[in-house]
């Protein structure tokens, strides 16, 4: 269970590092954000292309055993459970009455989903 986990989580980090490399404004507007310019781009490239594709290496680390499972499960917790943490407070803010687009409501199950996957699994290797 916990290698699929991490296969699951090591293509969805890359898949998000890479579509936001090799296509940051598209990958802005997916987000409901816009590029200013060339720096613009090179922040996206960097904040998600950079950091996801990162995440993603460390996992499939883990998997090729160059890395701990607890390691790559506690990354990813990080990640994701930061993730839900910032949406969950976003949604307690005062804001305008404008729906929240598709793919971010996506992300909130995503980022659910993976902090209860990682936690779950985590939980799981301490009491093996």
């Amino acid at each position: 269970m916990i290698t699929i986990l991490l296969t699951v989580f090591g293509v969805f980090f890359v898949y998000t590092g890479a579509y936001s490399m090799v296509a940051p404004e598209r990958f802005a507007r997916m987000l409901s954000l816009e590029t200013l310019k060339r720096s613009g781009e090179i922040e996206i490239r960097a904040q998600y292309g950079g950091f996801f594709l990162a995440a993603g290496l460390s996992q499939f680390l883990a998997l090729a055993g160059y890395m701990e499972l607890a390691t790559a499960l506690i990354i990813s917790l990080v990640i994701f459970g930061g993730l839900i943490a910032g949406r969950l407070i976003a949604l307690m803010l005062p804001g305008t009455d404008a729906r929240i687009s598709s793919s971010i409501r996506a992300l909130y199950a995503i980022d659910a989903i993976g902090t209860v996957g990682a936690g779950a699994a985590l939980f799981s290797l301490n009491m093996a």
